[in-house]
């Protein structure tokens, strides 16, 4: 006696969801703009941080 199976077993999709054109932009815009933020803030606080050191250290090799 054999039980019924499908064909194709019910399961979940494994395809990742998919946003519009207009959301992906908005979204890659915005990431864009995040990482410019990021690195514009980096180049700050390097540059801060490089005015308050009076003090340069010069590395000489000894030979």
């Amino acid at each position: 006696m054999k039980t019924f199976r499908p064909r194709h077993p019910t399961r979940v999709s494994t395809r990742a969801h998919r946003l519009d054109p207009r959301q992906e932009s908005r979204c890659s815009l915005a990431l864009v703009m995040l990482l410019g933020l990021a690195t514009l803030s980096v180049m700050a606080t390097t540059q801060t941080l490089s005015a308050r050191d009076t003090k340069t250290i010069h590395v000489h090799s000894l030979r």
